[in-house]
């Protein structure tokens, strides 16, 4: 993953200069080049992270764990980086209040994903507690 980072940090640093550079002739196309980077760039990063979340799901499932709380953090990290890049694309584009939005909707979203754990966390406390 190490070799594949730099990569991607080189895509990103020549793709940010030339984003720069198109924006003074032609910002529609400077646009286009950060959209279609952002997007190879997730690819790349999904590709090389994939494996590591199928070898923990499986040794989850080795374990005799619930896999119910690992689908549910990885759900919530899906959330949280799928929020905050749509926040930041935004951002981009010189939309803050809509940035601002996105975010609150991701945080929203971890919030109603995380109230079962939280319940059946409360319902084994009670348990324990006796009540």
């Amino acid at each position: 993953m190490i070799s594949e980072l730099f990569k991607i940090l080189a895509i990103l640093v020549v793709s940010a200069t030339i984003a720069v550079l198109l924006n003074q002739y032609r910002p529609e196309y400077a646009v286009m080049i950060v959209a279609v980077t952002a997007v190879a760039v997730l690819v790349i990063v999904i590709k090389n992270v994939f494996p590591s979340i199928v070898k923990i799901r499986e040794l989850i499932e080795k374990s005799g764990i619930s896999s119910v709380y690992f689908a549910t953090a990885l759900k919530a990290l899906g959330i949280a980086y799928i929020s905050g890049f749509v926040a930041d694309t935004c951002r981009d584009f010189g939309q803050t209040s809509l940035a601002s939005k996105a975010e609150l909707a991701g945080k929203c979203a971890v919030f109603v994903l995380s109230v079962p754990l939280m319940c059946t966390v409360l319902e084994t406390a009670l348990g324990f507690a006796g009540l």
